[in-house]
């Protein structure tokens, strides 16, 4: 099958084609997001942020202040916030629990307000974000500045804590530190007052005693193996080394007089951080702050009901030209005129616009609906429509059908033709009845043969009865001229006079009825008799047509078709599918017929074939449209 390249306007043809689909799809989203909007619950959000210092930790007031790495710090700080004591704590604040309250609902109502609050860290800051969210305003706000008023107070309570802790350690130590500071001094006392006259080496002994309380601060923190431990030992034993050459006794006094000044310098420094941690203990401010407090929310979060909308409809949109180009890829019918010529090998030679399309239809959905269910009117909007060329000459349809004519070239080598189509419902009745006023209307005498003998129309279409006809003449119960209907009998028919008169040419027609529904239909067209009445056709009339059952079905086309001079195939876009063409001009071919052309008949605008022939549609004639009868205009389909 040949490539057809796709260029903007065919995507805009398909766009026009589906337009249905993408409209459902969006109203369906549209009113699926108008759903999901009005349930949602207004929600709220209320902002306060807090700012962390830096926090030190037990062994600096010991020691050395060691400092935390900050992004620790913050992090924890951000948990801590929403961990369950805080929140316990805000619950109780805001009375939504009491000390009498059952464990479960307090681990509900705490899960609960876990959920509705956030912390998050400000980048590069130690400032933290607290984001709560609720159904109420004033309670959004309420929940944020109590969540960060208990993160305040429990963040000092724990500092007091802690300091109380050290102070007492401290105290402990100095405790110990005292007595053993004591009783070292009192050695070196009584050491002192039995030696007399020792000398020692006073810049070694002091390094030693520095090297001592360096060691015994990095013991606060670190274990006997650590390096920075180990390298202070090496120190201390190389300096002792160069002790060397000292007494026993001057030796002694040496370690002694160590000892007592190393306990003396520890005593100091405990001293010092045990004020520190009393001054620390009494204060009322804590590493926390509040820096800007929660306003009430006058926003409601997330229930922007035309954004919603807007989007539903986007959705939807995008939703419904998915599916209509979903739809176009799985529609098997063919596309456009070339790809139907270069498809089936055959030419073109019109195309019908659809009558709904084309002439319009006024009415109101009530008016429609009691159409559906009334017989009559469907007849007459069936009558009209098969006769559209004599009651509106100068429309678009009837230069349709003059068009086929005129593509036709009839002559003596054509003179009979046989309408079918692949299905049924494809409009080939009407195709007939119209090409026929048509060619009536150029003053050739013409025949319509309603050759269905199986759901007969053509005869009604005028006005006619089907008995007697085509069968009362095949089995010689009555002769052709007592079954020819003429403009006479068109005249004593149904159709009124004005209608009969409106239009010249329908004169030159003439009709030769179905007749009684035989039981076995094919075997009367395919038998003698029927070869001799065609003879007889040719020589009484210019042009002969007949009105074929659809090929796929039923075989009584292919039975006429390779005893007329031609075969009109009429199709319908987006109706049968190519398997189904292709079958059919095969099967016409193999019994011997011979295809003239295809007609495309119930064309829209914006399809794949009339988007690409604009010009069906845009020419018309200048004079003022004729008057058009209520009720007449439905399909061209017979």
């Amino acid at each position: 099958m040949p490539q057809y390249d796709m260029n903007l306007n065919d995507y805009l043809r398909i766009v026009r084609k589906r337009k249905l689909v993408i409209i459902l799809s969006v109203i369906v989203s549209v009113s699926a997001s108008w759903y999901y909007v009005s349930r949602q619950v207004p929600s709220y959000q209320a902002q306060t942020t807090i700012k962390v210092e830096e926090r030190k930790n037990l062994a600096g007031l010991l020691t050395e202040w060691v400092d935390v790495n900050p992004a620790d710090v913050m992090e924890s700080a951000a948990k801590d916030i929403r961990g369950f004591p805080v929140i316990k704590k805000a619950a109780f604040r805001l009375g939504l629990i009491t000390p009498s309250s059952p464990p479960e609902k307090i681990n509900e109502v705490v899960s609960g307000l876990q959920g509705g609050v956030s912390a998050e860290t400000v980048r590069s800051t130690n400032v933290i974000q607290i984001t709560t969210s609720g159904d109420e305003p004033q309670s959004t706000m309420d929940l944020a500045n109590t969540v960060a008023q208990v993160y305040v107070e429990e963040n000092l309570a724990d500092k007091k804590k802690q300091a109380q802790t050290t102070r007492q350690f401290i105290e402990e130590q100095l405790a110990s530190l005292e007595s053993r500071l004591n009783e070292a001094e009192e050695k070196l006392s009584k050491f002192e007052s039995q030696t007399k006259n020792i000398k020692l080496n006073s810049p070694v002994q002091q390094k030693l005693v520095d090297l001592q309380v360096e060691r015994i601060s990095l013991l606060q923190k670190y274990t006997e193996k650590h390096p920075q431990v180990q390298q202070i030992d090496n120190q201390i034993s190389a300096l002792e080394a160069q002790l060397t050459g000292y007494s026993q006794k001057e030796l002694e006094y040496a370690r002694l007089t160590r000892e007592v000044e190393v306990d003396q310098k520890l005593y100091s420094m405990l001293k010092e951080k045990l004020e520190e941690a009393r001054i620390t203990e009494a204060q009322k401010v804590g590493d926390v702050s509040i820096v800007d407090p929660a306003v009430t929310p006058i926003t409601i979060m997330g229930t922007d009901r035309r954004s919603g909308l807007m989007l539903g409809a986007l959705i939807g949109l995008v939703l419904g030209l998915i599916l209509a180009f979903i739809m176009e890829n799985l529609d098997t019918s063919v596309g456009n005129i070339e790809e139907l010529e270069a498809l089936t090998k055959l030419s073109v030679i019109g195309v019908v616009p659809s009558m709904r399309s084309e002439l319009g239809d006024d009415r109101s959905f009530f008016r429609k609906a009691l159409s559906f269910f009334s017989s009559s009117r469907s007849r007459l909007n069936e009558y009209y429509m098969r006769l559209i060329v004599h009651y509106e000459p100068n429309s678009v349809l009837a230069e349709s059908y003059r068009s086929i004519r005129t593509n036709l070239k009839l002559g003596p080598n054509l003179k009979t033709l046989v309408v079918t189509s692949s299905g049924p419902m494809e409009g080939k009745t009407t195709v007939l009845t119209n090409l026929g006023l048509a060619i009536a209307q150029t003053g050739a005498k013409i025949l319509l043969v309603s050759s269905d003998l199986r759901r007969p129309t053509v005869a009604r279409s005028f006005g006619l009865t089907e008995e007697p006809g085509l069968n009362e003449v095949l089995t010689k119960v009555k002769s052709l001229d007592e079954v020819l209907c003429t403009i006479s009998d068109i005249m004593l028919g149904n159709m009124k006079m004005d209608d009969i008169m409106k239009t010249p040419g329908i004169e030159n027609l003439s009709i030769l009825p179905s007749g009684r529904i035989p039981a076995r239909p094919a075997e009367l067209l395919d038998s003698r008799d029927m070869q001799n009445l065609l003879n007889e056709l040719r020589q009484r009339f210019d042009y002969v047509l007949f009105d074929a059952p659809p090929v796929l079905p039923i075989a009584d086309a292919l039975l006429l078709a390779p005893k007329v001079d031609g075969v009109i195939l009429v199709y319908e876009s987006g109706k049968t599918v190519r398997s189904a063409l292709l079958r059919t001009k095969s099967q016409i071919e193999v019994a011997g017929g011979k295809i003239v052309g295809i007609v495309l008949n119930h064309i829209k605008p914006g399809t794949e074939i009339a988007s690409n022939y604009p010009y069906y549609y845009k020419y018309k004639y200048a004079e003022t449209k004729p008057e058009r009868k209520s009720g007449k205009r439905v399909s061209n389909k017979p």
